[in-house]
């Protein structure tokens, strides 16, 4: 798993509405990737477990990420800590930058979420929308105010979309507790009309529970209803396990896997398996492999 998987950069580019979001700055930003990274190195370079990128109830907080996890600042630039409990929040996935990464500037996306997941952690393609399909969602009223997860039955109930959106949206719905900026929330609350000195009915609100309970389309026993809960099901499901090895090989290849190269992929899950899931076994296996099968190819060519 490697920096460009995670698109750090795509973060630091990403605008958010700072008036619903005062909390987040190009400052909370670069923290968000500064604690991936620190996680995920730990991870590797001192041989952990790497499944628990996705089960880790810990992170690695700064002050400017303090605000938003809900923990008290920390006396260093960056400490290890502990989420706080109830929060359900759990390794990348409970992270800042995975949920800020995969939101739009003023509202959160189930199936950004949803399909980062796919993509990213289970590497199955996801087809794009098909040409001239308005992919909008229902706009929220104050007459009629609503979840996202209400707006998406539009997707769910169109033949030619709900397809796709069966793969995306029951995983995306797992993190509706968490706004754009990663921080929690217990209730989506919607604001309508701007705020004016003259009118104290100027602006209406709506408070909205969230449904959070999902299900990986696919995959055996794989409900949940939080980011620690999806965390579990993927830490122990072979398909993930295997897309983990599978982004290393395009790391280190420069381009997709192919048929010819399954059986180096396969030989590789099963030493990262055999190892307690130490991802140096990944890199050893496929360097070892790779250098081996150039040296047979530099000696035909002679």
């Amino acid at each position: 798993m490697d920096r460009a998987q995670l698109r750090f950069d795509r973060l630091l580019t990403a605008s958010k509405d700072r008036r619903k979001f005062p909390l987040y700055t190009r400052e909370t930003a670069l923290a968000m990737t500064d604690e991936a990274r620190t996680f995920i190195s730990d991870l590797v370079w001192n041989g952990r477990n790497f499944m628990t990128a996705f089960t880790a109830d810990y992170g690695y907080v700064s002050p400017e990420l303090a605000g938003i996890y809900g923990v008290p600042p920390p006396a260093k630039e960056i400490e290890k800590i502990p989420f706080p409990k109830g929060s359900e929040r759990a390794g990348l996935l409970g992270q800042g930058l995975f949920l800020a990464l995969t939101a739009k500037p003023d509202e959160t996306s189930v199936t950004a979420r949803g399909l980062f997941v796919r993509e990213q952690f289970l590497c199955q393609h996801v087809p794009d929308p098909p040409p001239g399909v308005n992919t909008n969602l229902p706009p929220v009223t104050a007459d009629n105010p609503q979840t996202n997860r209400d707006r998406m039955t539009a997707h769910a109930t169109n033949p030619t979309c709900a397809g796709c959106h069966k793969l995306m949206d029951p995983i995306g719905f797992g993190f509706e507790k968490f706004d754009p900026v990663g921080a929690r929330r217990e209730k989506l609350l919607l604001e309508f009309g701007t705020p004016s000195k003259r009118s104290k009915d100027a602006v209406k609100t709506a408070s909205l529970d969230l449904n959070t309970t999902g299900n990986i389309a696919g995959l055996p026993d794989s409900e949940f209803s939080s980011p620690a809960d999806i965390g579990a099901v993927l830490a122990k499901t072979k398909q993930c396990q295997e897309c983990i090895v599978k982004q290393y090989f395009r790391y280190s290849a420069g381009r997709m896997e192919g048929p010819a190269d399954l059986p180096l992929i396969q030989q590789a899950l099963q030493r990262f398996q055999a190892w307690q899931f130490q991802f140096k076994e990944i890199i050893l296996s496929i360097m070892v492999t790779e250098g081996t099968s150039n040296v047979a190819s530099d000696h035909k060519s002679r």
